[in-house]
């Protein structure tokens, strides 16, 4: 009996340690964070074929002036974001970039494609990232909001211009799934680039494919913990439901090959939106990397959506 107790604390002990550990990886802002785009210890296109594409687009990007902004969220969050004048242009683009990423990097090749387009660029670091605040990401539940109020924010940088959104991976999702709200009526179009269906699908994944641990108990004590600490619940939305009723126009791109976020789970997301929308899928792509690996067809696709 005294035995069979130990072994019960024992496990209990082991599965509550690794939840902590797990929702740290998953959720917890932090300054070095762990590799999980991609199978553990392997390096993708984006380290490896386009490193010295996207370090000149960084370096191109960081010689360009800009304007510092702050915004308070829904949930008093302070949210930080550069604003990119380009001329008299009255077309902004709003960029959200990815899990434990930053738009510098996330957007380097595509920055100065929409900037010599003559869009102005509305660029924020996401919530738990960078200099913006917040502790936890919540992989575009509560980022869906931000956007939305960033969208709002952009018409007081240009007044009576025209609104677009795009967003990379996890920035994907969060433009996506701010469709379904109430977002200014100046919003054209939604760009997602490689974007995953819900903050419960993509945690799966990478329990079980990218880090080779067991979904049960792990991934459900974690997403208790993390509705309690964090306040938000890993399956409160998603983004294919998001946009069944969507009335604005739609533009995905998603690699083929994408090693973090399943092809599939773009095509779910495409297949299930209403309205107007198009899909480039490039058949050699990691994540996010359908700009580098064909970058006609998504640039000709752009230029379509865009109308230039």
């Amino acid at each position: 009996m005294v035995i069979a107790v130990i072994i019960f604390a024992v496990v209990i002990f082991l599965v509550l340690a690794a939840t902590a550990i797990s929702m740290d990886i998953a959720i917890v802002r932090r300054k070095k964070p762990v590799k999980v785009h991609g199978k553990m210890g392997e390096d993708s296109m984006v380290d490896t074929v386009f490193k010295s594409d996207i370090k000149n687009g960084m370096e191109w990007i960081k010689s360009q002036p800009f304007s510092e902004h702050e915004i308070t969220s829904y949930d008093s969050t302070k949210l930080y974001g550069r604003f990119y004048k380009n001329g008299d242009s009255k077309i902004t683009i709003l960029m959200m970039h990815g899990f434990r990423s930053n738009p510098i990097h996330d957007f380097s090749c595509a920055f100065k494609f929409y900037y010599d387009k003559g869009f102005n660029l509305l660029v924020p670091d996401q919530r738990a990232h960078g200099k913006s605040g917040g502790k936890y990401i919540t992989y575009g539940t509560k980022e869906r909001f931000d956007a939305a109020a960033w969208l709002e924010y952009a018409n007081t940088l240009v007044e009576d211009g025209e609104l677009y959104a795009t967003g990379v991976s996890m920035g994907a999702t969060t433009v996506l799934m701010a469709a379904e709200l109430p977002l200014p009526t100046n919003v054209k179009g939604i760009i997602a680039d490689c974007g995953f269906t819900s903050p419960a699908d993509i945690i799966k994944k990478v329990m079980k494919e990218d880090m080779k641990v067991p979904l049960f108990p792990l991934y459900y004590t974690t997403r208790a913990l993390a509705k309690v600490v964090a306040g938000f619940d890993f399956e409160e939305c998603n983004a294919a439901f998001a946009v069944k009723n969507n009335t604005i126009p739609l533009l995905f791109l998603h690699g083929k090959k994408d090693s973090f976020v399943p092809f599939s789970m773009g095509e779910k997301i495409y297949n299930s939106a209403g309205g107007q929308k198009h899909a480039v899928w490039v058949d050699d792509a990691d994540h996010g990397c359908s700009f580098l690996v064909d970058h006609k067809a998504c640039a000709d696709a752009l230029g379509v959506f865009l109308g230039i």
